[in-house]
Formats: structure tokens, sequence, C-alpha cells
């Protein structure tokens, strides 16, 4: 409903006419889904407004009594959000056509300019941006909280619905990395806000968008058939990270510390540092890359006894690891496990216990992250792109 009212608003802000034509093509430019039993309603009420200040007489049309008590009854939407919203609908309200000054029903301008913007909506709303798959069978709209103040929403099917908003089928790109962070930073959040609402969601990556791929197919029918087509893995996904949330952990240890270690207790070491004391500088150079080969050896064979150990203590309070590759770091440390824990609420207390004992061994540091939406744990989605 408050696009509806943001729509009204954008246009008295152009200048435009404001009637039921106008109010549909905005939200169409604006590739907002429109609810024709809510713009009747906004239509029926600017037109007693225009009645009332002509003079004319007339009882209230009962669609707006009844569709605003009912919709504006604990209502409620982040200003932000409205303010995005807004913001997107005036763009569109600049767009729309003067002719469009009666109503669908009666004017064939107003009819011809609606379907010119409908048609033009279509072409940029052929896709649909999935944020993730969650519990239910009916449709539920979250408000306009999706990228770039897009309309979220569920498409059902069966027990599961997909969370989505409609958009062009062009990817989000840019080469603003705070736009892109920002644009990340809202898929998280929808996901957040959905399991909030919804329970359980299976979250999918930033930027799945699915089509069809001869158009013979509508957007949520595409989206229908990725459901059916994977709904079983889907059930199974869901069921194995319910009540659970993945976590990061990362181990890694100061190598400077390790060699020193090493040397005080490797015979083979302290044989080879006698020696090139006892070298010329040209046979001591020779033994001292012969000392980095023994010192290397020592410290992999070293990180592959601490990796068991310390995978071995962590893997009793998780349900599942994925093993990560391992990254760079600064300041002479190397990472020795990269690892995304999937853990169930009950232990994470028992997982940040042994991890703290972790990092109290000298030489060691631990690095604990989430919670977060599993994503490690969920294999990447049938995409339907065809048409039937």
């Amino acid at each position: 409903m408050e696009e509806i009212f943001y729509a009204v608003l954008a246009l008295r802000t152009a200048g435009k006419p404001v009637n039921k034509a106008t109010i549909q093509a905005v939200l169409n430019q604006a590739g907002k889904q429109v609810d024709e039993t809510a713009l009747d309603a906004m239509a029926a009420f600017v037109e007693s407004l225009a009645n009332a200040s002509e003079g004319k007489e007339g009882a209230m049309d009962p669609r707006i009594i009844k569709f605003l008590t009912s919709e504006l009854t604990g209502h409620k939407v982040e200003t932000t959000q409205l303010e995005a919203l807004l913001a997107k609908l005036s763009t569109a309200a600049a767009s729309v056509p003067e002719t469009l000054n009666g109503h669908l029903d009666t004017a064939p301008e107003a009819q011809a300019g609606a379907a010119d913007v409908e048609s033009e909506s279509r072409i940029h709303s052929k896709g649909r941006y999935v944020y993730g798959v969650a519990m239910g069978d009916k449709e539920v709209r979250l408000g306009p909280i999706g990228i770039g103040g897009s309309e979220v929403y569920t498409i059902p099917y069966k027990d599961i619905r997909a969370i989505v908003h409609n958009c062009s089928t062009e990817p989000y790109q840019s080469t603003d990395g705070a736009t892109v962070k920002d644009w990340v930073n809202i898929h998280e959040g929808v996901l957040e806000a959905a399991g909030e609402r919804l329970g359980i969601v299976v979250p999918l990556g930033f930027d799945t968008i699915l089509q069809s791929k001869d158009g013979s197919t509508s957007p949520e029918n595409v989206v229908n058939d990725w459901l059916k087509e994977d709904y079983d893995r889907l059930r199974e996904v869901m069921r194995k990270i319910e009540g659970k949330a993945e976590y990061g952990v990362q181990v890694s240890y100061k190598l400077s510390l390790v060699i020193e270690q090493i040397s005080e207790k490797s015979e083979e070491i302290r044989r080879i540092k006698e020696e090139i004391a006892t070298k010329s500088p040209g046979v001591a150079y020779m033994y001292k890359q012969k000392l980095e080969r023994a010192v290397k050896a020592e410290t992999e064979q070293l990180a592959n006894a601490w990796f068991t150990d310390f995978y071995t203590r962590i893997k009793p309070h998780t349900e599942d690891i994925i093993v990560e590759k391992t990254k760079k770091l600064n300041d002479g440390k190397t990472m020795l496990l990269n690892l995304s824990c999937l853990v169930a609420r009950d232990k994470v207390d028992s997982l940040g216990k042994e991890l703290e004992a972790i990092n109290n061994m000298n030489g060691f540091s631990v690095h604990f992250s989430g919670p977060w939406p599993p994503y490690s744990f969920v294999a990447k989605p049938v995409v339907l792109v065809k048409g039937e």
C-alpha cells in the first residue's frame, strides 16, 4: 500500500495529473507490482477529494473506508526504506505522459500510454532476484527492503517459498566497491529480516537471478519451476541447517616462535648449526640452505600434526565442517586452518571455549566470526532458464 501512497506524492510533486491511470503508470515504470484492490481504493479516494474540492456532493466511496482501515491498522515501514521508495517513484513519475489524465476505462489515450509504460516495465522486470528459500505455502510481502528499495515478496511452491524481488535480467554490477558492498549488505539484511519473520531460510548468494531463456514463461513460473525441480534438495538442506548457523574459524601461528621451538628440540638442526660454525664462508652458505630445508620440513611436519589435533578438537562442537583454502597473513603469521563450521545454537559456547584454549597456546591465535547465514552448506541451486 505504501507504494501507492508514494506514487501519488511523486505525481503531485512532479505536477502530473493524479488518477488511476497515472498511479498505475508510475508503479509499472518503477517495476512495482500493482495491487488492484489498493489501486481502486486510492483512485476512489483521489476522485472523492477532487469532487469535494469542486463542491460536489456524494457519500464517501465505501471501498476507501474498508480498504484503508484494514491496510493502515498496525502498518509500519522503516523511514529510510520509504525515502528510497519515494526517490524511485519520483524518477518514474517524471516520465509519465501528460496524456494520462483520465481513468483507464474511459480514456483511450490513457489506455495507450499506460500500455506503453506497462510494456516497458515488463521489459525491465523479466527476472526475479532470489535471496533465498523459506518454509511456508503462502505469498508474503516483506516490504520495500530489497536492493534499490525493491519490494520483496515470496513465491510459494508446496510448503516452501522463494524470497524474491522483480528485476531486469542484467546482473548487479558496478565499478564502485562501496555500491557493491551496500548491495551485499542489503542482500544479507533481507535474509535476516526473512529469517525473523519466516523462520528457517536457505540463503542464496548475492546476484542470483532467475529468468526465462526464450521469454515464453513468466518470471513467476520460472521461479516456481525451479522450486519444483530442486524441491527435494531444498527440503533436505532446510532439515540440515535448521537451528544452526555458519561460523568462520581461522587458526594461525607465528613462524618465528615455531622455528625457535624447532631449533631447540631438533637434533638434526642443532647438528647443522654446529657444522656451519666450523665451515668456511662458501661452504657455510651451502649448509645454511640445508638448514632452511630442514627447518621447513620440520615445520610442515609439525603443522600437519597441529592441523589434525585442532581439527579433532573442533569437530565435536559442530554439525559439519568445510575446510577452506588458507590465506596469506601479515605480521609474520601463517594460517594453519581456515574452516567454515555449521554449528547448532546449543554448541556455540562449547566451541568458543575450545577455541579460547587454542588461542591461549604459545604462538597461536584464533579468529572466530559469525553467526552467518549458512552459505557454505547450501549447494548451488538448479537454475532454470528455459521456457516451457
